[in-house]
């Protein structure tokens, strides 16, 4: 590429990429100036693309991308096109678009922009003003209904006062005699027994020794029946006899598991090994009693009608012909 001479002294010596181009900034902006800045940004960019072996106009996005550690650029070459690079921005861009404003601005079009944002300002102040206003009232509204409400309140509190008052007082005329300190205390121990009851199961008639492993007797029972659920808290009830065997205690994880268990313990009548074994709910004191008295009336049942058969569901006794139980236990 060929020297390239200048109009004004005091551009760049090193700057080869200026065609004619006079000094920028103490010119009127002028179309052709933009011109020659597009120009000589373009002389730059063909010495740099040629250098990199790059196509100046398909490829001219890859000198971003492409790598200037090539032999065939110097450091000489780089401080060329740093030097002009950096003169076309300070002497020609910036100036060029420094100068597009001013005229910008002192168009019709600048004139009608800076009325449109005084414009918007005015918009905006009145909507400021209407938000002020409607935020007063909204106080003035939100302050009258605090009022009324607290007023309603202390209403409806004093009224309401005076009422628990006179209940409260009748209310003890009348029960002190009915719910005493030891009744209450005696339900909410039932309460309390029953609820902790509700997930323990008894089996009576399981054997005993001195190296028993109680759980494991438990899960074989119930595995007999067809049930594997997580037991806990396996125990014998009651102080060890030689004469007698004592019950074996234990808790499942639910009611409803309990139930079920208890559903299907009448399968171990029909299994060798376990026919003396008899399985049923965690019974409380009074519990035991009336269902020892429901004990003694089925067998009176069973002897005063032989052709029936007795059973206990529910805490009451119910029957059935002899026929319509063996052809119920045959479909089961």
């Amino acid at each position: 590429m060929t020297s390239i001479h200048y109009k004004e002294e005091n551009l760049l010596p090193s700057n080869r990429y200026i065609r004619d181009c006079e000094y920028v900034p103490t010119l009127p902006y002028e179309e052709y100036h933009v011109k020659q800045v597009v120009e000589s940004n373009g002389f730059l960019f063909e010495d740099i693309c040629g250098r990199l072996n790059l196509n100046p106009v398909s490829e001219r996005q890859l000198v971003q991308r492409k790598k200037l550690d090539t032999r065939s650029i110097t450091k000489d070459k780089l401080i060329e096109w740093l030097e002009n690079a950096c003169y076309l921005l300070d002497t020609c861009a910036i100036p060029l678009l420094q100068k597009a404003a001013d005229v910008v601005e002192n168009t019709e079009h600048g004139q009608l922009l800076r009325e449109k944002v005084d414009d918007q300002k005015t918009i905006i102040e009145l909507q400021q003003k209407l938000l002020d206003s409607k935020e007063e009232g909204l106080k003035n509204v939100e302050t009258l209904l605090q009022n009324v409400v607290q007023n309603e309140l202390k209403s409806v509190q004093t009224t309401v006062k005076s009422e628990i008052k006179s209940y409260s007082s009748a209310l003890t005329n009348t029960c002190s005699a009915v719910f005493s300190e030891k009744k209450i205390r005696a339900a909410v121990k039932s309460a309390t027994d029953k609820e902790d009851r509700s997930r323990n199961v008894i089996i009576y008639g399981v054997e005993e020794s001195d190296t028993e492993v109680i759980p494991e007797k438990v899960s074989k029972i119930l595995q007999e029946i067809g049930e594997k659920p997580i037991v806990k808290d396996c125990c014998r009830v009651g102080a060890k006899k030689s004469t007698t065997i004592r019950p074996v205690k234990f808790t499942l994880s639910s009611c409803d598991m309990v139930t079920q268990v208890l559903r299907k313990a009448r399968l171990l009548r029909s299994k060798d090994g376990f026919k003396s074994v008899y399985v049923c709910p965690d019974r409380t004191v009074e519990e035991r009693r009336a269902y020892k008295k429901l004990i003694i009336e089925l067998k009176l049942k069973r002897e005063a009608e032989p052709d029936k058969f007795f059973t206990i569901r529910n805490n009451k006794i119910v029957s059935n012909s002899v026929n319509s139980q063996a052809a119920s236990e045959a479909a089961s």
